[in-house]
């Protein structure tokens, strides 16, 4: 909606900016490694910021401030920034000697920690090179109320070529092609009868609540037992990665029936069970993750378009293919039940269940009351193919999210160009030691994998009939 050239924001995007704390910060973030070019001359990262600073008009939502006014608060709109500071909001940064994964680790978890300012548009971008292997990094934070995890590839993947010597540009700098116009919503009878037929729809999906799918429940909110990945957090900030072959993911979910996104939790199950056991912090009943989901339409435009699934991770089973069964077998009874509803009546179905989880954690009281879930598990899919920036190969491409007040940890992946390109974001103070985490799920994989190979090497001996 827009209003005397102000875009007022949905109730969902605006909710981003309302609930937002020092201690949780709501700006979502990417990091992408570039391999410099054979024979780029020294000046090619400063010659990248430079063009990343180049005057000019910037698209949405890079050129859109927070517009004041008395419904600010309550209200928030957005309106066109004609003199945007592109130096302060492109920022030219170096890593110390060596220049490995830790030393960049730790300067993006430093900047992650730092909200964004709201006198001006809501990102920032940081160039950042010394990366050993003749690398650089690229870090763009954006604040969650711009933009989803879906909007965000798009925003971050669309600028740059698809072939080395392709023509590219900063991601402000980018024009969308066109969008075809939306057709009419049609006469009032068509509408009322859509109306009628969402209610129906958000009735069924509330009432399938109460009822187990099968054999299986259907998780819903506030069933998660209490854990350490619950407790109150800071303001501070860990940044973990990890980047893991997508065809053997592929593999071991068509070697089991499953989908790759369960293969994905399952390596998430795999990891978050190793850390805590070690500690001695292992609850005994299931981990419990929420599990975000796009309900984007085709053509459908807008910031938000979310919706959230709750999954058992298994953790209190010790066979890895034990794990992978159970989530598989929650998650379907989860899509069941989601797609049993009009697209409609998802979205509102998600209002409805996600705001007083959403309260919840934003309200202080996150870490004093049943967790909704214990972590947050994304997986968005992202290019398949190879992405190139000035002719400088994306090598990797890292989502970097929001940890909230009880909920210390968000593990996020980003599908590339046969790659699941996982980031681990987490509250350093209440969650120590999260690398562990992301070194684990590489071992988790591998894990996984045993777990098919071992049936069929004890039938070759003989154990098995």
């Amino acid at each position: 909606m827009t209003v005397s050239g102000r875009r007022r924001m949905s109730v969902l995007d605006a909710s981003f900016l309302q609930l937002e704390t020092r201690e949780s910060p709501m700006h979502v973030a990417s990091l992408q490694i570039f391999q410099i070019p054979a024979g780029a001359p020294g000046s090619f990262v400063r010659d990248v910021v430079t063009r990343f600073r180049a005057p000019g008009p910037l698209t949405e939502p890079f050129g859109l401030t927070l517009a004041g006014g008395p419904l600010a608060t309550v209200s928030p709109s957005l309106r066109p920034d004609p003199d945007v500071d592109l130096g302060y909001h492109v920022r030219h940064s170096a890593l110390p000697s060596p220049g490995g994964e830790r030393e960049l680790g730790e300067l993006v978890s430093h900047l992650h920690g730092v909200p964004l300012d709201r006198t001006r548009p809501l990102w920032t971008c940081h160039v950042i090179e010394g990366l050993e292997g003749n690398r650089f990094a690229v870090y763009l934070k954006i604040h969650h109320a711009l933009t989803d995890g879906v909007g965000g590839i798009r925003l971050m993947t669309q600028p740059l070529a698809t072939d080395p010597d392709g023509a590219w540009c900063a991601p402000w700098q980018y024009e969308a092609p066109a969008r075809q116009a939306r057709p009419p919503h049609g006469k009032p009878a068509i509408r009322v009868k859509a109306a009628v037929d969402t209610a129906l729809s958000l009735g069924r999906g509330v009432t399938g609540l109460a009822f187990r799918n099968g054999s299986q429940p259907v998780r819903r909110p506030f069933e998660a037992p209490a854990s350490a990945l619950n407790g109150r957090i800071t303001g501070s900030r860990r940044v973990a990665t990890q980047q893991l072959d997508l065809a053997r993911v592929t593999a071991v979910a068509r070697q089991t029936s499953t989908s790759v996104n369960d293969v994905f939790l399952a390596i998430c199950s795999a990891a978050l069970r190793r850390h805590l056991d070690d500690a001695g912090l292992l609850p005994d009943k299931s981990l419990v993750a929420a599990v975000p989901v796009s309900l984007r339409q085709p053509g459908e435009t807008g910031a938000n378009a979310v919706g959230m699934m709750w999954s058992d991770l298994g953790t209190d089973l010790a066979g890895a293919r034990a794990r992978l069964d159970a989530i598989h077998a929650s998650m379907h009874a989860a899509k069941s039940h989601m797609n049993a509803m009009s697209p409609a009546a998802r979205k509102a179905f998600t209002l409805a269940t996600v705001t007083p989880v959403m309260a919840v954690m934003f309200s202080g009281v996150g870490a004093r009351v049943r967790p909704p879930m214990n972590v947050t598990i994304s997986n968005v899919p992202g290019p398949n193919q190879p992405l190139y920036l000035n002719g400088a190969r994306l090598d990797a491409f890292y989502p970097v999210s929001i940890p909230v007040q009880g909920q210390a940890l968000n593990i996020t992946c980003v599908t590339y160009d046969g790659a699941m390109n996982i980031g681990f974001t987490g509250c350093r103070d209440s969650l120590p030691h999260i690398q562990r985490i992301a070194v684990y799920a590489g071992e988790a994989l591998e894990e996984l994998e045993l777990s098919l190979a071992e049936p069929f090497r004890l039938i070759k001996q003989g154990v098995l009939a």
